[in-house]
């Protein structure tokens, strides 16, 4: 997936809908793609809480 998402955004706009598109493509569960499809840069932090406190 790494190197399709790359490929996807590298030197390119990417919209919400390409970002989409791209995680319906993935061989993944129903479950991860619908909590993919919810992440925004509002509501993602990953692992900064984690790294913060180190």
């Amino acid at each position: 997936p790494y190197e399709q998402l790359k490929e996807l955004t590298r030197g390119k706009v990417v919209t919400l809908s390409d970002i989409h598109k791209f995680i319906n493509t993935l061989k993944v569960s129903k479950k991860i793609k619908k909590e993919l499809l919810k992440i925004t840069p509002e509501n993602y932090t990953g692992l900064a809480s984690k790294l913060a406190s180190r």
